[in-house]
């Protein structure tokens, strides 16, 4: 741990919907500031959604605490998508699983989620 001082904490969530539901961008941004209020985060700005006809969409978010990132593949059946959150704040993996759950309702397929390990050094 090279910075054994500032607190980490990093988790993915990735899941898929029920076909022909998709994860917009409308529905991103609903997602962004929902879940900022849910973990208690403070938006340093709103979230900032992009597309691409050939992945889809995906946004961001930036708390003071850090942020997070969205993307959805929704051009494969079932559509696909991937919420990567990065904060220097410590919060609950399980209230984002539950709110994801909540969230997505009937259209959630399957969800599941990781805390990423660090890489350690050998040097």
């Amino acid at each position: 741990d090279l910075a054994p001082d500032i607190t980490r904490q990093r988790m993915v969530a990735e899941g898929t919907l029920h076909p022909p539901a998709t994860f917009s961008g409308e529905e991103m941004t609903r997602y962004c500031n929902d879940i900022t209020q849910a973990l208690k985060m403070t938006p340093v700005t709103a979230p900032v959604c992009n597309y691409d006809d050939n992945y889809g969409w995906c946004a961001y978010m930036h708390w003071k605490e850090s942020g997070m990132h969205i993307y959805s593949w929704e051009q494969r059946l079932p559509s696909f998508f991937s919420i990567d959150i990065y904060t220097c704040k410590v919060f609950s993996e399980l209230d984002v699983i539950e709110f994801t759950r909540d969230f997505f309702g009937d259209k959630l397929l399957e969800l599941v989620w990781q805390e990423p390990l660090f890489n350690k050094s050998t040097n």
